[in-house]
Protein backbone atom coordinates (compact mmCIF):
# COMPACT_ATOMS: atom_id res chain seq x y z
CA UNK A 1 0.00 0.00 0.00
CA UNK A 2 1.48 2.96 -1.14
CA UNK A 3 1.04 6.02 0.78
CA UNK A 4 2.26 9.88 0.19
CA UNK A 5 4.40 10.30 2.40
CA UNK A 6 8.16 11.33 2.35
CA UNK A 7 10.67 9.58 4.32
CA UNK A 8 13.60 11.41 5.80
CA UNK A 9 16.48 9.88 6.98
CA UNK A 10 20.00 11.69 7.80
CA UNK A 11 22.77 9.86 7.45
CA UNK A 12 26.52 10.08 8.52
CA UNK A 13 28.49 7.16 7.05
CA UNK A 14 30.71 4.43 8.16
CA UNK A 15 30.74 0.79 7.17
CA UNK A 16 28.26 -0.17 10.53
CA UNK A 17 26.16 2.83 9.64
CA UNK A 18 25.86 2.00 6.18
CA UNK A 19 24.70 -1.53 6.80
CA UNK A 20 22.28 -0.67 9.20
CA UNK A 21 20.72 1.72 6.69
CA UNK A 22 20.41 -0.61 3.91
CA UNK A 23 18.51 -2.80 6.10
CA UNK A 24 16.16 -0.59 7.02
CA UNK A 25 15.66 0.45 3.48
CA UNK A 26 15.00 -3.24 2.56
CA UNK A 27 12.46 -3.37 5.06
CA UNK A 28 10.17 -1.13 4.23
CA UNK A 29 8.99 -3.96 1.51
CA UNK A 30 7.48 -5.66 4.44
CA UNK A 31 6.08 -2.51 5.62
CA UNK A 32 1.98 -2.37 5.92
CA UNK A 33 2.13 1.07 4.38
CA UNK A 34 4.96 2.23 2.27
CA UNK A 35 6.30 5.68 1.21
CA UNK A 36 6.21 7.02 -2.29
CA UNK A 37 9.00 9.51 -1.42
CA UNK A 38 12.22 8.06 0.58
CA UNK A 39 14.79 11.07 0.71
CA UNK A 40 18.30 10.34 2.47
CA UNK A 41 20.56 13.29 3.64
CA UNK A 42 24.84 12.27 3.46
CA UNK A 43 26.16 14.37 5.65
CA UNK A 44 29.79 11.87 4.94
CA UNK A 45 32.42 13.04 2.36
CA UNK A 46 32.30 9.79 0.44
CA UNK A 47 29.31 9.65 -1.87
CA UNK A 48 26.92 6.98 -1.03
CA UNK A 49 25.95 4.34 -3.59
CA UNK A 50 23.17 1.90 -2.94
CA UNK A 51 22.78 -2.41 -3.89
CA UNK A 52 20.77 -3.07 -7.00
CA UNK A 53 18.06 -4.92 -5.03
CA UNK A 54 17.17 -1.36 -2.96
CA UNK A 55 17.32 0.71 -6.13
CA UNK A 56 15.27 -2.62 -8.28
CA UNK A 57 12.38 -1.91 -5.00
CA UNK A 58 12.11 1.71 -5.63
CA UNK A 59 11.56 1.85 -9.06
CA UNK A 60 8.79 -1.38 -9.13
CA UNK A 61 6.66 0.62 -6.34
CA UNK A 62 7.54 3.25 -8.52
CA UNK A 63 8.78 5.42 -5.22
CA UNK A 64 10.92 8.71 -5.72
CA UNK A 65 13.88 7.62 -4.16
CA UNK A 66 16.35 11.07 -3.71
CA UNK A 67 19.59 11.57 -2.27
CA UNK A 68 21.53 15.03 -1.25
CA UNK A 69 25.01 15.04 -0.46
CA UNK A 70 25.84 18.01 2.07
CA UNK A 71 29.27 17.17 3.65
CA UNK A 72 29.70 18.32 7.15
CA UNK A 73 26.47 18.46 8.22
CA UNK A 74 24.59 18.53 11.41
CA UNK A 75 21.58 16.22 11.95
CA UNK A 76 19.20 19.48 12.22
CA UNK A 77 20.42 21.06 9.02
CA UNK A 78 19.99 17.44 7.31
CA UNK A 79 16.26 17.08 8.28
CA UNK A 80 15.88 20.85 6.80
CA UNK A 81 17.11 19.95 3.09
CA UNK A 82 15.19 16.95 4.06
CA UNK A 83 11.79 19.08 4.30
CA UNK A 84 12.93 21.69 2.16
CA UNK A 85 12.95 19.28 -1.03
CA UNK A 86 10.25 16.66 -0.06
CA UNK A 87 6.90 16.76 -2.78
CA UNK A 88 4.25 15.15 0.15
CA UNK A 89 2.59 17.77 3.00
CA UNK A 90 3.27 14.52 5.30
CA UNK A 91 6.71 13.93 6.54
CA UNK A 92 7.98 11.03 8.38
CA UNK A 93 11.62 10.84 10.07
CA UNK A 94 13.89 8.00 10.81
CA UNK A 95 17.43 7.45 11.92
CA UNK A 96 19.89 4.08 10.72
CA UNK A 97 19.68 3.42 14.44
CA UNK A 98 15.92 2.74 15.10
CA UNK A 99 14.26 0.28 13.69
CA UNK A 100 10.37 0.16 13.31
CA UNK A 101 7.90 -1.94 13.12
CA UNK A 102 6.06 -3.18 9.77
CA UNK A 103 3.05 -1.45 10.69
CA UNK A 104 4.49 1.79 12.15
CA UNK A 105 4.01 4.07 9.32
CA UNK A 106 0.20 2.50 8.53
CA UNK A 107 -0.73 2.89 12.52
CA UNK A 108 0.54 6.43 12.42
CA UNK A 109 -1.59 7.55 9.66
CA UNK A 110 -4.65 5.83 11.19
CA UNK A 111 -3.87 7.90 14.20
CA UNK A 112 -3.66 11.28 12.16
CA UNK A 113 -6.72 10.24 10.05
CA UNK A 114 -9.00 9.16 13.33
CA UNK A 115 -8.66 11.69 15.19
CA UNK A 116 -7.45 14.98 12.55
CA UNK A 117 -4.20 15.93 14.70
CA UNK A 118 -1.09 17.43 12.80
CA UNK A 119 0.79 14.32 13.02
CA UNK A 120 2.04 11.95 15.79
CA UNK A 121 5.17 12.06 18.03
CA UNK A 122 7.54 8.76 17.96
CA UNK A 123 8.18 6.44 20.51
CA UNK A 124 11.50 4.89 21.17
CA UNK A 125 12.44 1.43 22.90
CA UNK A 126 15.94 1.58 24.12
CA UNK A 127 17.16 -2.20 24.05
CA UNK A 128 19.74 -3.15 26.45
CA UNK A 129 21.00 -6.96 27.19
CA UNK A 130 24.67 -6.54 28.71
CA UNK A 131 24.46 -5.95 32.15
CA UNK A 132 26.03 -2.50 31.61
CA UNK A 133 24.05 -1.49 29.28
CA UNK A 134 21.09 -2.17 31.14
CA UNK A 135 22.83 0.36 34.62
CA UNK A 136 23.23 2.80 31.95
CA UNK A 137 19.60 2.25 30.89
CA UNK A 138 17.98 2.39 33.62
CA UNK A 139 20.44 6.03 34.95
CA UNK A 140 18.38 7.63 31.58
CA UNK A 141 16.23 6.33 28.74
CA UNK A 142 14.63 4.00 31.19
CA UNK A 143 12.69 1.16 29.81
CA UNK A 144 9.65 2.13 28.83
CA UNK A 145 9.39 3.86 25.46
CA UNK A 146 10.04 7.77 25.75
CA UNK A 147 8.82 10.59 23.01
CA UNK A 148 11.26 11.07 19.80
CA UNK A 149 11.34 12.72 17.30
CA UNK A 150 12.93 9.39 14.90
CA UNK A 151 9.28 8.17 14.80
CA UNK A 152 7.36 10.99 14.30
CA UNK A 153 4.93 11.57 11.26
CA UNK A 154 4.29 15.29 10.69
CA UNK A 155 2.49 17.83 8.85
CA UNK A 156 4.65 20.07 6.78
CA UNK A 157 2.58 23.37 8.07
CA UNK A 158 3.39 22.71 11.45
CA UNK A 159 7.19 23.37 10.47
CA UNK A 160 5.95 26.70 9.34
CA UNK A 161 4.24 27.32 12.35
CA UNK A 162 7.15 26.62 14.80
CA UNK A 163 9.83 26.93 12.42
CA UNK A 164 12.88 24.49 11.24
CA UNK A 165 15.20 22.23 12.80
CA UNK A 166 18.17 24.38 14.31
CA UNK A 167 21.23 23.97 11.95
CA UNK A 168 24.45 24.86 14.32
CA UNK A 169 24.20 22.25 17.08
CA UNK A 170 25.26 18.94 17.31
CA UNK A 171 22.60 17.71 19.29
CA UNK A 172 19.51 18.63 21.46
CA UNK A 173 18.25 20.10 18.10
CA UNK A 174 14.95 17.46 18.51
CA UNK A 175 14.58 18.01 21.58
CA UNK A 176 13.85 21.68 20.80
CA UNK A 177 11.55 21.52 18.55
CA UNK A 178 9.53 19.24 20.10
CA UNK A 179 9.01 22.13 22.73
CA UNK A 180 8.32 24.34 20.72
CA UNK A 181 5.91 22.98 18.99
CA UNK A 182 4.07 22.33 22.36
CA UNK A 183 4.69 26.01 23.14
CA UNK A 184 2.74 26.70 20.07
CA UNK A 185 -0.16 23.96 21.06
CA UNK A 186 0.02 21.70 18.22
CA UNK A 187 -1.91 19.26 18.08
CA UNK A 188 0.33 16.48 17.74
CA UNK A 189 -1.00 13.08 19.00
CA UNK A 190 0.89 9.99 20.78
CA UNK A 191 2.26 7.03 18.99
CA UNK A 192 0.35 3.81 19.68
CA UNK A 193 3.39 1.75 18.26
CA UNK A 194 7.15 2.55 18.77
CA UNK A 195 11.08 1.72 16.98
CA UNK A 196 13.63 -0.07 18.93
CA UNK A 197 17.17 1.64 19.74
CA UNK A 198 19.47 -1.13 19.47
CA UNK A 199 23.15 0.77 19.80
CA UNK A 200 23.25 0.79 24.01
CA UNK A 201 25.01 -2.67 23.79
CA UNK A 202 27.80 -1.60 21.46
CA UNK A 203 29.12 1.25 23.39
CA UNK A 204 31.79 1.01 26.59
CA UNK A 205 31.78 3.37 30.02
CA UNK A 206 33.97 5.84 28.37
CA UNK A 207 32.12 6.17 24.75
CA UNK A 208 28.97 6.80 26.97
CA UNK A 209 30.87 9.26 28.93
CA UNK A 210 31.83 11.13 25.61
CA UNK A 211 28.64 10.76 24.11
CA UNK A 212 26.80 12.48 27.09
CA UNK A 213 29.44 15.27 27.23
CA UNK A 214 29.37 15.76 23.34
CA UNK A 215 25.32 16.15 23.52
CA UNK A 216 24.83 18.48 26.59
CA UNK A 217 27.62 20.47 25.11
CA UNK A 218 25.99 21.07 22.54
CA UNK A 219 22.64 21.46 23.94
CA UNK A 220 23.37 23.86 25.99
CA UNK A 221 22.71 26.68 24.33
CA UNK A 222 19.25 25.08 23.48
CA UNK A 223 16.40 27.46 25.26
CA UNK A 224 14.96 23.87 26.46
CA UNK A 225 17.58 22.97 28.34
CA UNK A 226 17.89 26.10 30.86
CA UNK A 227 21.01 25.15 31.78
CA UNK A 228 21.60 27.63 33.93
CA UNK A 229 19.24 25.99 36.57
CA UNK A 230 21.27 22.51 36.48
CA UNK A 231 24.06 25.29 37.36
CA UNK A 232 21.85 26.78 39.88
CA UNK A 233 21.20 23.54 41.37
CA UNK A 234 24.54 21.79 41.52
CA UNK A 235 25.91 25.35 42.81
CA UNK A 236 23.35 25.95 45.29
CA UNK A 237 24.37 21.85 46.93
CA UNK A 238 27.76 22.94 47.56
CA UNK A 239 27.21 25.94 48.95
CA UNK A 240 24.96 24.26 51.25
CA UNK A 241 27.63 21.65 51.88
CA UNK A 242 29.73 24.48 52.52
CA UNK A 243 27.53 26.42 55.02
CA UNK A 244 26.94 23.19 56.88
CA UNK A 245 30.64 22.54 57.64
CA UNK A 246 31.26 26.25 58.83
CA UNK A 247 28.08 26.22 60.79
CA UNK A 248 29.03 25.76 64.02
CA UNK A 249 31.73 27.53 63.43
CA UNK A 250 29.58 30.52 62.62
CA UNK A 251 26.56 30.13 65.48
CA UNK A 252 29.40 28.74 68.13
CA UNK A 253 32.76 31.15 67.20
CA UNK A 254 34.20 30.87 71.07
CA UNK A 255 33.57 26.92 71.30
CA UNK A 256 31.07 27.23 73.97
CA UNK A 257 28.09 25.40 73.11
CA UNK A 258 24.38 27.15 72.73
CA UNK A 259 21.26 26.38 70.98
CA UNK A 260 22.27 26.38 67.61
CA UNK A 261 25.00 24.52 68.30
CA UNK A 262 24.57 21.06 66.45
CA UNK A 263 26.40 18.20 67.04
CA UNK A 264 28.58 16.38 64.02
CA UNK A 265 26.54 18.83 61.38
CA UNK A 266 29.36 18.19 58.23
CA UNK A 267 28.50 14.53 58.87
CA UNK A 268 24.80 14.60 59.05
CA UNK A 269 24.38 17.02 56.32
CA UNK A 270 26.35 15.16 53.90
CA UNK A 271 24.78 11.71 55.07
CA UNK A 272 21.66 13.71 54.14
CA UNK A 273 22.25 14.04 50.75
CA UNK A 274 24.20 11.61 49.78
CA UNK A 275 21.26 8.99 50.89
CA UNK A 276 18.91 11.32 49.28
CA UNK A 277 20.25 11.21 45.81
CA UNK A 278 21.00 7.69 46.62
CA UNK A 279 17.13 7.09 46.42
CA UNK A 280 16.31 9.57 43.85
CA UNK A 281 18.40 8.48 40.90
CA UNK A 282 18.89 4.74 42.14
CA UNK A 283 15.39 3.61 42.91
CA UNK A 284 12.58 6.77 42.53
CA UNK A 285 13.96 7.67 38.49
CA UNK A 286 14.54 4.55 37.63
CA UNK A 287 11.08 3.01 39.10
CA UNK A 288 9.31 5.52 37.24
CA UNK A 289 10.93 5.44 34.03
CA UNK A 290 10.03 1.54 34.15
CA UNK A 291 12.89 -0.21 35.40
CA UNK A 292 11.62 -2.88 37.20
CA UNK A 293 12.62 -3.54 41.18
CA UNK A 294 13.71 -6.99 40.96
CA UNK A 295 17.02 -5.20 38.91
CA UNK A 296 17.32 -2.26 41.25
CA UNK A 297 17.20 -4.34 44.32
CA UNK A 298 19.31 -5.76 46.25
CA UNK A 299 22.45 -3.88 45.02
CA UNK A 300 22.09 -2.81 41.62
CA UNK A 301 20.82 0.51 42.78
CA UNK A 302 24.06 1.51 44.07
CA UNK A 303 25.56 0.82 40.66
CA UNK A 304 22.62 2.86 38.78
CA UNK A 305 23.53 5.91 41.56
CA UNK A 306 27.10 5.91 40.85
CA UNK A 307 26.21 5.56 36.92
CA UNK A 308 23.87 8.56 37.30
CA UNK A 309 26.53 10.28 39.39
CA UNK A 310 29.35 10.43 36.36
CA UNK A 311 26.76 10.92 34.22
CA UNK A 312 25.35 14.19 36.20
CA UNK A 313 28.99 15.26 36.48
CA UNK A 314 29.66 15.39 32.98
CA UNK A 315 26.53 17.01 31.86
CA UNK A 316 27.56 19.80 34.78
CA UNK A 317 30.78 20.27 33.36
CA UNK A 318 29.40 20.00 29.60
CA UNK A 319 27.03 22.96 31.04
CA UNK A 320 29.72 24.76 32.58
CA UNK A 321 32.42 24.56 30.12
CA UNK A 322 29.90 25.84 27.15
CA UNK A 323 28.73 28.27 29.29
CA UNK A 324 31.72 29.96 29.98
CA UNK A 325 34.58 29.01 27.52
CA UNK A 326 31.96 28.21 24.09
CA UNK A 327 33.23 30.55 21.67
Amino acid sequence: MIKSVSLIIPFKSDKSEKEKLFTLLRGISNWKAVPNEIIIINTDQDKLSFPSDIELFTEQEKINFCIFHQKRTYPGHARNIGICNASNSLLAFLDTSTHPSNDWLLDGLHIINTYNCEGVWGKTNYQAEKFLSKIFRASTYGEKPIQTLPGSILHKNIFKKCGLFVESTRAGEDGDFMSRAKLHNVNVCESESFLNYDKLDKISFVEIIRKWYRNYFHAASMPYIRAHKDIYFYGISFLAIIIAYNWNRVFDPTGIENEFFIPNVTKISVLIIFLAYLFLRGVLLPTIKGTPLKFIFPLNFILISLMSFFLDLTKTIAFVYSKFFRS
